[in-house]
């Protein structure tokens, strides 16, 4: 096994630190998209590299430049990028990072993206080369997921408010993410973007999800070319995983399984 933490620069500039393990023969290249207020370390995320990297495929773990952690691992304490963060720099965050691991992994690549960073998983495929295929895992279906009152009010007082109901840390998000979201609306249309993506798709959600509805998973593979839904019955919106991970869920298995047969199928 060769291990790679790494930091590479944004295209603003800003750090782009993640961990690149790669296996003996590795047979391909799987890089892992973490959602809002998601980061590499994240409960469920170090146990699925492990468990891919056993299956003989390279695993990069990465946060976003803006997620808001800084060099601590765990920690939330760059809320000044979280603030300013967007989608159209999510998806160059993930393009970069995967021509950065290419260089380094000759093999067919994929993504696995959760919730938000399976939407930026699906925006980002067209511009990501050698790509054999995306696993989404309760991933959104649109970026536009305010109402028109909440973004009245996010305009006129310039920033709206979320909790991290982990830490209870209060998480401002500047109107910088409207902006982006109004100025390239054709371009942030995940399910557009997804009718054309060429490689197969495999959506993964849970039927309990309490933040992304199970209906919008109807919907991506709807859209897909060529896409294969599965169901999770009791399953929450992160697998019933929880961070620190404790112990590993049985839904948190099944989709872990489900997704490592997907890769095998396609490499």
């Amino acid at each position: 096994m060769c291990e790679m933490p790494f930091t590479i620069l944004s295209d603003e500039g800003l750090p782009i630190r993640g961990d690149l393990d790669v296996p003996a023969g590795a047979k391909a290249l799987v890089v892992i998209v973490h959602g809002f207020k998601g980061f590499k370390d994240w409960g469920f995320f170090p146990w699925l590299g492990e468990m891919l990297c056993n299956d003989k495929f390279a695993v990069c773990r990465f946060n976003m430049s803006r997620s808001g952690i800084g060099e601590q691992p765990d920690v939330f304490d760059r809320l000044d990028l979280f603030a300013e963060d967007t989608y159209s720099g999510q998806i160059a965050d993930l393009q970069k990072v995967v021509r950065f691991c290419q260089e380094r992994v000759d093999a067919p690549t994929f993504l696995v993206g959760h919730s938000r960073g399976g939407g930026v998983a699906l925006m980002a495929a067209d511009g990501i080369a050698n790509l054999s295929g995306i696993v989404t895992w309760s991933a959104i279906a649109r970026t536009d997921r305010w109402d028109e009152a909440t973004k009245s009010m996010w305009r006129r007082v310039g920033y709206v408010e979320v909790e991290n109901t982990r830490t209870k840390q209060i998480m401002r998000m500047s109107t910088r993410m409207l902006d982006d979201i109004e100025a390239h609306r054709d371009h942030l249309d995940i399910l557009a973007r997804t009718t054309q993506i060429e490689q197969p798709v495999l959506v993964i959600h849970g039927a309990r999800d309490e933040s992304v509805p199970a209906a919008e998973s109807i919907e991506i593979a709807t859209y897909a070319r060529d896409a294969s839904r599965v169901i999770i019955a009791k399953a929450g919106h992160t697998y019933n995983a929880i961070h620190p991970l404790i112990h590993v869920p049985f839904e948190l298995s099944m989709a872990a399984a489900v997704t490592a047969r997907f890769i095998s199928v396609y490499a």
